[in-house]
């Protein structure tokens, strides 16, 4: 084959630019410390590339948003559950002095309200958001647990389910006298006050406006109605007043067969034979309705079954009523009670975390009820002592006659042995805070729609939220390793080790001259160096 000059040339030619292209590229190499500056120059490189970096964007998602919220969120719930386990365990201390009986009525009196202002925080506990959003609120982030202000414009029927466990007895003094002018000795030694036992049951609620509707279900699975079985009588504890002989009577008496509900506490009073009723009961229904709630107080659709009516108040008449729409229907929005909402974080490929903790799976209802119950047995006992502070007011009357002051004296002596039995009672209702109290702290009994009892606490609450905690640092501490993995694998997938990349351009360089000294000895002779 015969080989001419152009051809020597063209393949020179080739050769010279195939060196330059390479030396150019180990030059890039060398100076991005990439391995390649566009796809075609190494699709393989660059398919995987485009992966591990998608992978590593979705990871740094996760860990430094996803992750990172998550843990905020988690964070201020463990503050507040932290807050409300702390100022519970203050208030079984300060309950476990107020059952002592070295404490006097006006100790006790100081020692309820700090239990009121510790009540009020813990309720306050419940209102913590992040970001603007409360965190035990459920779906409803935008909804605080507790009202923040005294509220009438809302009118609530409730629908609260309740248990036979719920119940319990109350001592509570009966009789007793009042002064009453021109009573005589004899009359007031008549009028000794004893003690009685009532069976009570507490609502979630004081100051309910009308109890609608009273039910259970009995051994055979049957709802009864108690307000049709039994009789049953609405009251207020105003209504316990003194005789026309200055006798006093109680709202915890009730007859045979009779149901009280005492509206402005929040008890139903049953007779032993409701109570006996009751005994086999499966499950316990009670609907009111409520249309006045005070700062602190628990929205109710964050807890129970119930219609919201929005409220107007009527100018003429000064009375808050129901609004209407145009067609004269009452406006109402109906709640169902929070079951399983769960606020998921996406915090993994495929992998969702629970972050949320519910009121109705941290605090009972009912748990405010415990420290009413306290400052009712010491307002008891407080307006005995008022008595007879004003007894002594009238013994110290310079005009008083023999019989008279012998009157006053007897009067005394019930209104101490009054003060006694209350006192004792005081002491009782301290220890059934204490009771209360550590339940709240450790597990409490909450009925449920279907008549079951399930059992929350704030532990319980701190628990669960702990675990869930821990899995999102053990989250954390993964992504975080396959982060540093995924970084690694695509600096090795990209990156030159610079070594390699100088010997590489410095071979290319001398390749690329030596090419170009090889044809400067070829382009030196032509055919006319023959001619």
């Amino acid at each position: 084959m015969r080989v001419t000059n152009i051809m020597m040339t063209t393949n020179m030619l080739g050769n010279i630019t195939r060196n330059k292209a390479d030396m150019n590229t180990k030059f890039n190499q060398y100076a991005t410390g990439q391995k390649i500056q566009k796809p075609s120059e190494d699709p393989v490189v660059a398919i995987r590339s485009l992966k591990y970096r998608a992978n590593l964007t979705e990871l740094k998602q996760y860990l430094d948003k996803n992750v990172q919220d998550a843990f905020e969120w988690m964070n201020v719930t463990e503050s507040a559950l932290d807050n409300m386990n702390d100022l519970m365990t203050k208030m079984y201390t300060y309950c476990t002095q107020g059952s002592q009986d070295t404490y006097e009525t006006i100790e006790r009196d100081s020692i309820v309200q700090t239990l009121q202002q510790y009540k009020e925080q813990i309720y306050e506990c419940l209102n913590a958001d992040y970001a603007g959003r409360y965190v035990f609120s459920g779906y409803r982030t935008d909804t605080s647990v507790c009202f923040e202000k005294e509220t009438k414009d809302t009118e609530y029927e409730i629908k609260e389910p309740l248990t036979f466990q719920n119940l319990y007895k109350k001592d509570f003094v009966l009789g007793g006298a009042r002064y009453q002018e021109g009573t005589t000795t004899e009359s007031y030694k008549q009028m000794a006050p004893t003690t009685d036992t009532a069976y009570c049951l507490d609502l979630s609620y004081t100051n309910i406006e009308t109890m609608t509707d009273l039910t259970y279900i009995n051994a055979d699975g049957e709802e009864v109605n108690l307000m049709e079985s039994f009789e049953f009588r609405e009251i207020n504890s105003t209504d316990a007043a003194e005789n026309n002989e200055g006798v006093l009577s109680s709202v915890y008496s009730v007859e045979s067969n009779e149901i009280v509900f005492i509206r402005d506490k929040g008890e139903l009073v049953l007779s032993p034979e409701a109570y006996e009723a009751l005994r086999t009961s499966k499950g316990i229904s009670a609907n009111y309705v409520k249309n006045t709630f005070n700062k602190g107080d628990l929205r109710p659709e964050m807890y129970f079954d119930c219609v919201g009516y929005s409220m107007v108040l009527d100018e003429e008449t000064g009375e808050w009523a129901r609004r209407t729409d145009e067609e004269g229907n009452e406006e109402s929005i109906s709640y169902e009670k929070p079951r399983e909402q769960d606020i998921c974080y996406e915090v993994n490929f495929s992998q969702n975390l629970k972050v949320n903790t519910m009121a109705n799976e941290t605090l009972n209802g009912a748990f405010g009820r415990v420290i009413d119950n306290i400052l009712s047995a010491v307002n008891d006992a407080y307006n005995t002592q008022q008595e007879i502070d004003n007894v002594d007011l009238l013994l110290a009357r310079a005009d008083n006659t023999d019989d008279v002051t012998e009157s006053l004296e007897a009067l005394k002596e019930q209104l101490e042995t009054e003060l006694t039995l209350k006192k004792s009672m005081l002491q009782k209702a301290f220890s059934k805070g204490m009771a209360g109290v550590k339940e709240a702290q450790d597990g409490t009994k909450a009925a449920n729609d279907d008549g079951t009892v399930s059992k929350i606490s704030v532990s319980i609450a701190t628990t669960s939220l702990g675990s869930r905690y821990t899995r999102l640092e053990l989250i954390e501490d993964r992504l975080t390793e396959q982060e540093t993995s995924f970084t690694e694998i695509l600096t090795n997938n990209e990156s030159v080790n610079i070594e390699d990349a100088i010997i590489n351009y410095n071979a290319a360089e001398n390749t690329y001259n030596a090419s170009l000294s090889a044809a400067s000895k070829v382009v030196q002779n032509s055919l006319l160096n023959f001619i």
